[in-house]
């Protein structure tokens, strides 16, 4: 590529111009090369063909934009040594401070890579909420330098760009879009150049739709003044007067090199570098001379300013203050005639309210000023009307994030020069800017946001190791076998135990109801747990002692609705750790089902959450229909015989009528369970469900040596599948869930999301999307069988909505899903008499609480115990009884979400898979009972156990399958 000649670049080609401009040289004023200057014509065809180009791109996934990113970011580097020499050149820099911007570029080019804009759910039993983020159209970005910081994000979120450079620095911007054609599609990333009337056409433009500036503050201003003709979006990075405040408690000697290098970098022309320092006035003589001192060696090297007006600002700034009568402290060479030099210079001492420290300088001039307590440096720091950065210095951290906390800007940093990072978001308070252009930030919030970057030294800690070394030793000489194990079993064993009991016995929870024993020891909740009874264990406890009963030393058991919805709901207690503590595969790696810390849990489950929007749900229901209909054809097959039916084992089918469609939506094909019987996938999982449950109150089984973490067949299943997915990726691109999965994996270090927590993500999609579901709907068939007079009035709604006569018809959600109320009732009713999560999902109280009048300490798990809402007597009429009736009245009233029910738990940690589950039992149970009859066989096991969820303890129950046709 020629790094000769300059173009503007629009539709993907590059464009020349009548008229050109020529920049300056700051080194030695000589003139640049020609650039093409972009009329209203031209403005007119980048827009349209940025509109042109937005859909396609628009409609390109995330990843393959930052896909293309990382290419480009590549591509940029394989020409760093021209970018280098290019910027150099433009901006009087040496070849090494350009190499600097080069480098970062690339950063800021890789960084939206290691993000994802999901499709965020907010529900609750009312309603579901979907929040997805749209791109905007065409941006123009008009910058100076830094255009990367812009182009990136806009490019990755799918707009389309138009990028106007300065008139000052043009050359880099075009040479930059210039080899990104080699990358996007044509009209995906365009630059103009021209003429300072170029600016306001892009601003006014009624088609662009939103402008991001770098620049002046009287300049941003009036871009917002435009832009309100057309109701642009707008961001703004403008002036920044930033503040340094140091303290009297730093070391001087460790912090000067720091701070002179912030000061000069780039001769000052940084955006976030400090203009005003206040030093407290006890070491403000040592300060200023340390830095002058440093400064003295450096300022040697000190580049020129960019250009001439600039120059001239910064020039009569240093006059006006010398005419004042300020004490000023030139600094290094002195000026050179042939370039835009100028000497730099700290002005010691001027009024805090003097023009020259009130503007702002850009360019190498500091005003420091004393102060004498933190309050007057806080309130000098926020005088003035910009709040682009600042910084605090000092070895009290816990001080220095107090005055950071205080101090009116976007970006704070302690202990260190201010450094820009693509991971944090960026912007300015006051008259500094609008919003931020990093991704993860919501602009709603970014505008608050402020940086604090923190360096905390831990001292050196001596060990006094030879006072110890005389006693050991004469210890160790009298020691036996004898004494060394009556000595662990008092240490570890007697003294824990008499620790525990006082600790118990002083707790309050010894006031609240339950079995003495109970608040002693774990171990009557630990057998029942092993055993899967523990779901009836707590329901014996509250029908003996009441609504609050005590299951083991520190939990609790809740069974009053109000405190339930209370506790899961309206304060939405954090999840125990000492339950999902145990129930990680990976302890420092949970998947989100056991995430108990909110932003973490909230972090993962937007990463996660458009795997479980209403509308891709939906695109599901063909994949899931091709499971029912293999199911559909095994009992047809099984019944072809001169009595049209057959005896199956009903759990055996539903669960591998689950596995299948699990496998095909999650990934990438059916496991076939229902066609050839088996698959070690079903006993498995069981097996794994077993274990986890148990483990979930009895932590103590994960130290026993050599005990695999994860089940050795799972975890070969798992990580095969998705070693193969990354091998299909260039191939074939996959629509399942796991693809999602894979796409947002990240094995580099820091990623929150590697390969390993693909394969526990996957396991959860396997146990909750095939157990949970296949309970519930095994559980409803069950009830029906039980009660034929409602089997009855159910199949008559089904052959209402899908008349016989229509046999070939295919089952749709769209079209029945939300109007066969009585199919809902049934397996809400289900759901109520045996919820899946019989005691709840534990809780944890994270401070003290009051419950029904008791005292919770802080730290004690909380089961809310669904199963006892479920079945209040004061609430339900004859809660023991099937009576899916009882639902219509309540759906007719609108009063769902009032009742006390909550299989899938509420609040922010309701149940993802929500959605999944009920399209999957209406496709399910709607074909299945519109194709055969179903009868009761007398003498099944009925009897449940609870592990992960509430399940059947026998292996089969048996019915009469017969074809309806």
């Amino acid at each position: 590529m020629n790094f000769d000649t300059f173009y503007n670049i629009i539709a993907g080609q590059p464009r020349s111009a009548r008229g050109t401009t020529s920049g300056v040289n700051p080194l030695d004023r000589s003139s640049l090369w020609p650039a093409p200057v972009a009329t209203a014509n031209d403005v007119e065809e980048a827009v349209r063909s940025a509109q042109q180009a937005f859909p396609a791109w628009s409609q390109k996934t995330y990843k393959q934009r930052t896909e293309l990113l990382e290419k480009f970011a590549d591509l940029y580097l394989a020409y760093a040594n021209e970018f280098c020499q290019l910027i150099a050149t433009e901006c009087g820099r040496t070849v090494g401070n350009a190499a600097i911007e080069v480098y970062f570029a690339a950063q800021w080019l890789r960084y939206p890579s290691k993000y994802e804009i999901p499709e965020e759910i907010i529900e609750d039993d009312k309603k579901t909420s979907i929040i997805t983020q749209e791109p905007l159209g065409v941006v123009a970005a008009i910058c100076p330098w830094n255009s990367l910081g812009k182009i990136a994000p806009a490019l990755a979120t799918g707009n389309c760009v138009i990028l106007k450079p300065s008139p000052f620095t043009p050359y880099s911007s075009l040479k930059l879009v210039e080899l990104a054609q080699q990358v996007f599609p044509p009209s995906v990333l365009q630059v103009l150049h021209g003429h300072d009337d170029l600016g306001p056409m892009l601003v006014k433009h009624p088609r662009i739709q939103k402008i991001t500036f770098t620049g002046s503050t009287t300049t941003g201003k009036q871009i917002l003044r435009d832009a309100a003709e057309t109701m642009k979006r707008v961001t703004l990075e403008t002036a920044g007067n930033n503040a340094s405040i140091i303290l009297p408690d730093v070391n001087i000697k460790a912090i000067i090199p720091q701070l002179a290098g912030g000061l000069w970098f780039n001769a000052g022309q940084v955006c976030i570098a400090t203009r005003r320092m206040y030093i407290h006035q006890d070491i403000f003589e040592e300060v200023v001379a340390q830095l002058a001192e440093v400064s003295m060696d450096l300022a040697s090297g000190i580049e020129p300013i960019q250009n001439e007006m600039q120059l001239v600002r910064l020039k009569r700034a240093l006059a006006d203050a010398n005419a004042a009568g300020y004490e000023l402290l030139p600094l290094g060479k002195t000026e050179v005639a042939e370039g835009f030099f100028i000497q730099p210079t700290i002005i010691k001492n001027p009024p805090p309210d003097a023009h020259v420290v009130q503007q702002e300088n850009f360019g190498p001039i500091v005003s420091c000023i004393k102060f004498s307590s933190i309050d007057e440096a806080i309130s000098l720091a926020n005088s003035s009307d910009t709040g682009l950065a600042a910084s605090v210095w000092s070895s009290d951290i816990s001080a220095a994030k107090h005055v950071a906390a205080k101090l009116e800007a976007g970006n704070v940093y302690i202990n260190g020069p201010p450094q820009p990072d693509p991971y944090v978001p960026f912007g300015g308070h006051k008259q500094s800017g609008l919003g931020v252009d990093e991704i993860e930030a919501p602009p709603t919030l970014a505008a608050g946001m402020q940086r604090l970057d923190i360096w905390f030294m831990q001292p050196g800690q001596q060990c006094h190791r030879h006072s110890l070394v005389k006693p050991v030793s004469e210890v160790l000489k009298s020691l036996t076998v004898t004494k060394a194990i009556g000595a662990f079993i008092v240490l570890f064993i007697i003294v824990p135990r008499v620790f525990d009991f006082l600790q118990n016995l002083f707790s309050p929870i010894i006031s609240i109801p339950g079995p003495l024993i109970n608040k002693f020891s774990p171990w009557p909740l630990e057998i029942a747990t092993f055993k899967g009874k523990s779901h009836q264990f707590a329901r014996s406890l509250h029908r003996k002692y009441g609504p609050i009963v005590v299951l083991a030393p520190g939990m609790i058991s809740i069974g009053d609705s109000k405190e339930i919805k209370r506790i899961i709901q309206s304060e939405d207690w954090v999840k125990s750790e000492a339950i999902y503590g145990n129930f990680r595969q990976d302890f420092h790696r949970p998947t989100l089902l056991a995430f108990t810390e909110k932003k973490a849990y909230s972090r993962r489950k937007r990463m996660l959450s458009s795997m479980f929007g209403i509308r891709y749900i939906r695109s599901l229901e063909p994949l899931m229909k091709s499971c029912v209909d293999a199911g559909v054809a095994h009992l047809n097959k099984l019944c072809d015989n001169p009595s049209k039916s057959t005896i199956i084992n009903l759990q055996h089918f539903i669960h591998g009528l689950a596995i299948d469609t699990i496998g095909v939506t999650t990934f990438g094909g059916s496991f076939h369970v229902v066609e050839n019987g088996s698959h070690p996938l079903p006993s498995r999982l069981k097996a794994g469900m077993k274990i986890s449950a148990v483990m979930q109150l009895i932590s103590w089984i994960k130290y026993i040596p050599f005990l695999p973490k994860r089940d050795p067949y799972i975890e070969k299943f798992t990580f095969d599948i998705v070693d193969k997915r990354r091998k299909e990726a260039g191939a074939f691109k996959h629509q399942d869930l796991l693809q999602h999965l894979v796409d947002v994996c990240d094995d580099s270090p820091g990623s929150e999301f590697r390969t390993s927590d693909v394969q526990d993500e996957s396991v959860i999609l396997l146990a909750a999307g095939s157990e949970t579901t296949a309970n519930a709907e095994l559980f409803t068939v069950i009830q029906l069988l039980k009660h034929p007079e409602v089997m009855k009035k159910l199949i008559a709604e089904v052959d209402k909505w899908y008349p016989p006569s229509e046999a070939d018809r295919a089952t749709e959600c769209a079209y029945s899903q939300t109007g066969m109320t009585y199919l809902q009732a049934c397996i809400d009713e289900t759901m109520r008499l045996i919820p899946g999560q019989a005691t709840g999902s534990p809780r944890e109280a994270s401070k003290q609480e009051v419950l029904l009048g008791y005292k919770i300490p802080r730290g004690t798990t909380v089961f809310p115990n669904t199963q006892e809402a479920h079945l209040d007597g004061s609430i339900w009429d004859q809660p023991e009884k099937y009576i899916p009736e009882r639902w219509l009245e309540i759906y007719s009233q609108n009063q769902t979400s009032a009742m006390p029910y909550w299989p899938f738990s509420a609040g922010s940690r309701i149940c993802v898979g929500k959605n999944f589950a009920f399209q999957e039992m209406h496709i399910s149970l709607t074909t299945l009972l519109r194709k055969f009859t179903f009868e009761y066989v007398p003498g099944q096991d009925e009897t449940t156990v609870f592990r992960i969820a509430q399940q059947l303890e026998a292996d089969s129950y048996e019915v009469r399958v017969k074809k309806r046709f």
